[in-house]
């Protein structure tokens, strides 16, 4: 095996686990449309949008003025039962005319969550370098990798097929996947048995402190935030021991012995 560079530092990997949206992907491309979507699936129903796209606005994450998905925020960390979970509750609390519990949920299943679990526009699928290359050259330095999303498995599966590297991603933990969500360490263990790695040679590399979290309580050996999604690098340095710009910055250090 070679060793690894992540930008300037160097680590004797033996997994690279990779989170998907904001890591893959820049994340705005692809999820600012899917959001504006599903908020106006969901509020061209009640009798106050205006109010109820605020709360959602606010519930989520989202700051309207700026474009901007807020790091903390659930729709740019939580899994998509969540957040129609929380959607749910603002229409529960404030749609008009006041709705049920078991109401506002179906609702939510048939706006919100389906313009969520829709497949990606794959023109939006913007990578921050060339994946199948990156891929390629892991795969050749013997370097297993796999990716950890907060995603539903069908919406996952697609995209990487669409980014041409569904063949050769082993294996993808999805949040439809029977483990605890992130930031929970369980994945990230699975994968490190299912490759037969020691998790002090796992790293973790996404764009969010939820994924910095999870390799934390995990064990990993490296933790390494990247700046594609909402994440700024003054976020991610509280937890990641390295910021890096992109997965572009990551290559296989052949040099190095």
């Amino acid at each position: 095996m070679a060793p690894i560079r992540f930008g300037s530092t160097t680590f004797d990997a033996g997994l690279i686990i990779f989170d998907k949206d904001g890591t893959l992907t820049h994340f705005d491309p692809v999820w600012q449309g899917i959001y504006q979507s599903a908020v106006h699936a969901v509020v061209e129903q009640v009798e106050n949008p205006a109010f109820v796209t605020a709360e959602l606005h606010a519930a989520l994450g989202f700051d309207p003025v700026h474009s901007r998905f807020s790091t903390h925020g659930p729709f740019a960390t939580a899994a998509n039962a969540t957040v129609g979970t929380i959607v749910a509750t603002v229409l529960y609390r404030h749609a008009q005319p006041t709705i049920t519990w078991d109401a506002a949920e179906a609702l939510v299943a048939r706006t919100f969550l389906a313009a969520m679990d829709a497949p990606p526009d794959p023109a939006l699928l913007a990578t921050p370098t060339d994946l199948p290359a990156l891929f390629a050259s892991l795969s050749a330095a013997d370097i297993p990798f796999a990716v950890i999303t907060s995603d539903e498995r069908a919406q996952t599966l697609f995209t990487l097929d669409a980014l041409g590297v569904g063949e050769v991603v082993e294996l993808v933990i999805a949040s439809d996947d029977a483990y605890p969500k992130k930031p929970a360490p369980e994945a990230i263990w699975a994968a490190c048995t299912h490759f037969g790695v020691a998790v002090e040679r796992a790293v973790m590399v996404g764009d969010s402190l939820t994924d910095m979290r999870m390799g934390r309580a995990a064990g990993v050996g490296l933790c390494v935030g990247v700046l594609t999604g909402p994440a700024s690098r003054e976020d991610l340095e509280t937890l990641a021991d390295v910021v890096i710009e992109s997965i572009a910055k990551i290559s296989a250090d052949t040099a190095v012995h």
